[in-house]
């Protein structure tokens, strides 16, 4: 009977340290893989902001307008500031959009556009589906058609 007891007792001992093992928090780390927080494939795209735009407006409609509705009700500074900051972003080498996607995935304050507005690059970074679709088409259209950035019922002109 001491023996089962031993045995039992040592199971018991035994479920509680694994159970502990496994309650026990993980360190936290954050760092960019290929696919966050900026797909792999926008990273690799050459498509010009324009051509991608145009891609995505054909190939994920519904996502391009909401993107462009909430765009549109933004004030002019903050639509300014997105422009620049994405084309800056499509100006860079491979390398460069990968550091980019580094910095923003371990510093929240890295990205200053998205302390002003946390959606402005959703068409481009945010959905793997529409980055994928877009990217696979983007090259058929015009390099420069400034058309892209209008559109929407709230639009200003």
């Amino acid at each position: 009977m001491a023996d089962r007891l031993k045995v039992l007792w040592a199971g018991a001992l035994g479920a509680a340290a694994a159970i502990g093992v496994m309650a026990a928090p993980a360190v936290a780390s954050a760092d960019a893989t290929d696919d966050y927080p900026i797909p792999n494939r926008i990273m690799r795209t050459t498509c010009t902001v324009e051509q991608y735009m145009a891609a995505a407006r054909d190939t994920s409609p519904v996502y391009y307008q909401r993107y462009m509705i909430d765009y549109n009700n933004r004030p002019i500074d903050i639509q300014n500031m997105a422009r620049d900051r994405i084309y800056w972003f499509f100006s860079l080498d491979y390398t460069g959009r990968r550091q980019y996607s580094e910095n923003t995935a371990t510093n929240v304050y890295y990205e200053q556009v998205a302390t002003r507005w946390g959606n402005w690059a959703k068409l481009f970074f945010n959905n793997k589906g529409v980055v994928a679709h877009a990217t696979d088409v983007c090259m058929s259209y015009p390099p420069s058609d400034p058309s892209v950035w209008h559109w929407g019922p709230n639009e200003r002109r």
